[in-house]
């Protein structure tokens, strides 16, 4: 995947996987420009590194004059992001504003540009709850059913971008990407939801959870990094939409032995009821009606603690020879050996919501 002195451009850079994308691309020695509203904010993230930071609102088709010249290859990440403590934080119209239509913006300037690829990061949302709940991995030939605001947008964007293929002959691809882990540690404010799961482990405030036998798809972020790249640089990946994952799915009933196994921690004898949970899920969600602030387990949390999110990264592989690298497994040991060594140093993960 030799991306050396290829000029690129990255949206969403200032995002949790955009910032990692970032780093990335610049080991590989691309030469990297950045869109972004605020470049001031931006340039705090890579005081060292030579990267050109470039002023756009996706939203307002103005500011997109002149952002791709001299760019032969577009990462696209941006999207809205909520506040953390948003109570529907899938269901903001403002993901409709930014996403759908800021990535139409996107592809109308591209079409008249000298870009010759594009890459959209997307998510596995766009195939919506039902679909991902069938008892079997969803693949790319399952038809998307999104049932959130973000899972529309999102399916709006990829059509815009691959509608971008088509009509100018671009490359053009898109990746739906699963719930991304490593990419903070439990110890880090803005937590992945892996991380969040650990740091209320580790201070006791994840109940004994109970045998439930879910499927949940996650990918590295390392992995991802690579599936994006390869997208970019695979002829054959023009035109299409790729599922990705490490290839393991994950139930929360072994995620939560495997994280108190590699605390050092026994296994509860007991396990908080199933009707227990759905009560306290009743009860959270009737408190968020009423306080309009995000309980730590609400109905929609408890149904992806114990629900399907099921995928199949089979045409990756067979298509392009994409294989994972890293595992859920091995992330866990290294988040624990992190957390010993960061209370060494006196300090201590803070604990939120944890939902997936």
């Amino acid at each position: 995947m030799n991306m050396h002195n290829i000029p690129v451009l990255v949206t969403g850079a200032t995002g949790k996987l955009g910032r990692h994308l970032v780093t990335a691309l610049l080991d590989a020695g691309a030469r990297v420009s950045i869109a972004t509203r605020d470049p001031a904010r931006a340039m705090t993230l890579w005081s060292d590194a030579e990267i050109d930071y470039r002023c756009a609102d996706l939203s307002d088709a103005a500011t997109l004059h002149g952002l791709f010249n001299g760019i032969d290859t577009v990462f696209h990440l941006a999207s809205h992001s909520p506040p953390a403590h948003s109570l529907h934080l899938y269901d903001a119209p403002t993901h409709w504003t930014v996403t759908a239509l800021g990535t139409r913006n996107l592809v109308a300037s591209i079409a008249t540009s000298a870009v010759r690829k594009v890459v959209y990061a997307s998510s596995v949302k766009v195939m919506g709850d039902a679909v991902a709940a069938r008892g079997r991995p969803v693949t790319e030939r399952d038809m998307p059913q999104p049932d959130t605001e973000y899972g529309r947008a999102k399916l709006a964007a990829e059509r815009s971008v691959l509608a971008l293929g088509r009509d100018v002959a671009k490359h053009v691809s898109v990746l739906r990407l699963p719930l991304v882990y490593g990419l903070s540690n439990p110890f880090e404010p803005n937590q992945d939801n892996v991380a969040r799961m650990l740091a209320a482990i580790a201070r006791r405030r994840f109940p004994p959870w109970p045998r439930v036998d879910n499927h949940r798809s996650a990918v590295h972020v390392n992995d991802a990094l690579r599936a994006l790249l390869l997208l970019a640089t695979d002829s054959r990946a023009s035109g299409q939409i790729y599922l990705v994952t490490d290839g393991r799915p994950y139930s929360t009933r072994w995620l939560y032995e495997q994280m108190c196994v590699a605390l050092g921690r026994p296994l509860p004898r007991w396990v908080v009821p199933l009707w227990t949970l759905r009560s306290a899920a009743t009860f959270g969600s009737l408190l968020e009606q009423v306080s309009g602030r995000v309980m730590p387990l609400n109905r929609e949390g408890l149904a992806k603690l114990l629900g399907d999110a099921w995928y199949s990264s089979e045409k990756l592989q067979r298509e392009l020879g994409f294989i994972a690298e890293q595992n859920l497994e091995q992330e866990i040991v290294r988040m624990v050996a992190k957390i010993n060594q960061q209370r060494a140093d006196g300090c201590q993960p803070k604990f939120k919501c944890v939902y997936f």
